[in-house]
């Protein structure tokens, strides 16, 4: 029987890595639990069926409560009512549903990223986050750059530890 040729140097670099990238994500969870940096969600990004936190049903569920709420109003009261029940789902849907969504959609995807480096690596990998010191413009974003070089720039994470 033929043994994979194993470098053990190679292991080792892997478990330093492991080991490197946890504490890299530990800075990051202690950052942004203090609130020294600003983690950016794009909304947009996220929302889309391939997205790791996309939601088919919050999606869906304006519609067909409209559709549901429309109908009954236009069977039991007639086409004024069931017009200006249309008229009243659209605009409760642009002006409050819309945002609630999206809050709903930003903490699944920082519930996602804050779970673990596991997690952080999925959505950094995805794509639509943003890491930036509080208060600066600047902003360091992926999966182009390496989450990696902004994490080793923040202190450690036994100085965050109180």
């Amino acid at each position: 029987m033929i043994e994979p040729a194993i470098d053990e140097a190679d292991v080792n670099e892997a478990v330093v890595n492991i080991a490197d990238e946890k504490e890299l994500f530990r800075r990051l969870w202690y950052a942004d639990r203090d609130k020294k940096i600003d983690i950016g969600v794009d909304l947009r990004r996220f929302n889309t069926p391939d997205s790791p936190t996309f939601n088919r049903k919050d999606n869906a569920l304006p519609v067909v409560v409209s559709i549901c709420c429309t109908s009954t109003a236009w069977l039991l009261g007639g086409w004024v009512w069931g017009l200006a029940v249309l008229g009243s789902c659209v605009i409760f849907s642009i002006s409050t549903l819309n945002l609630w969504l999206m809050y709903r959609l930003r903490q699944r995807t920082m519930d996602l990223a804050m779970s673990g480096s596991e997690g952080w690596d999925i959505a950094w990998r995805f794509g639509g986050l943003s890491l930036r010191r509080h208060g600066q413009a600047q902003e360091f974003g992926g999966p182009e750059h390496d989450w990696r070089q902004f994490a080793r720039q923040l202190p450690t994470a036994e100085s965050y530890e109180r």
